[in-house]
C-alpha cells in the first residue's frame, strides 16, 4: 500500500471466527486483511514491544494528557464505505500468513503482510497511529473472546496509562 492511509477499522467476525482489518487510502483504494488468532497474537506481541520501545506511552505528552491520542484521531466516525472504492488485494482480501515489522528513516513502525502466496500491503505507523491500531486491535480482541493479551495471557496496558 504505497498510498496515504485515510481510514483503518479492525472488527471481529463471528462467521468467520477472525479479525479484519480494513484500511482506505486517499487514493480510494481499499485493503482488507484478515487475522487469525494466532496471527493476532503475533501483532499484538510486535505491537507491544514497539510501544515498549517508546517507554510504553508513546512520548512523554501523553503521560501528561493522556486524551491526547484520542483529539489525534477519530474514534467516534464510523469507518465510510465508500462508492467507487478499488480493492486491489480483491473483495475478500487476503489471510495474514507473515508479518515484517521494522522502522523507516522516520522511526516509524513499518508492517508488511504477506498471505501465502506473498501478496499484502504494507502500513507505516507513526507513534499516534500506533497506538490508535493497538487500541482497536485490543477492542477487536475483547469482542472475539479469545482470551489472549490483556484478556488473558499478558496485561498490555496497564504500564501504558
Amino acid at each position: 500500500m504505497a498510498d496515504i492511509l485515510h481510514q483503518i477499522n479492525a472488527q471481529y467476525s463471528n462467521k468467520e471466527d477472525r479479525i479484519l482489518i480494513r484500511t482506505s487510502t486517499k487514493n480510494n483504494n481499499e485493503y482488507l486483511v484478515w487475522l487469525t488468532r494466532r496471527f493476532t497474537k503475533l501483532l499484538l506481541d510486535i505491537l507491544y514491544k514497539e510501544i515498549e520501545k517508546r517507554d510504553g506511552t508513546m512520548s512523554s505528552s501523553y503521560i501528561k494528557e493522556p486524551k491526547k491520542i484520542y483529539t489525534d484521531g477519530d474514534f467516534d466516525t464510523p469507518y465510510t464505505e465508500e462508492k467507487s472504492i478499488n480493492q486491489p488485494l480483491g473483495n475478500s482480501g487476503l489471510l495474514a500468513f507473515g508479518i515484517k515489522a521494522g522502522t523507516n528513516a522516520s522511526g516509524d513502525l513499518v508492517l508488511e503482510f504477506k498471505s501465502e502466496t506473498k501478496e499484502g500491503i504494507s502500513l507505516t505507523l507513526n507513534d499516534t497511529l500506533l497506538y490508535m491500531f493497538y487500541l482497536l486491535l485490543l477492542q477487536s480482541i475483547k469482542r472475539s473472546e479469545w482470551q489472549i493479551g490483556q484478556f488473558n495471557e499478558r496485561t498490555y496496558t496497564s504500564q501504558l496509562h
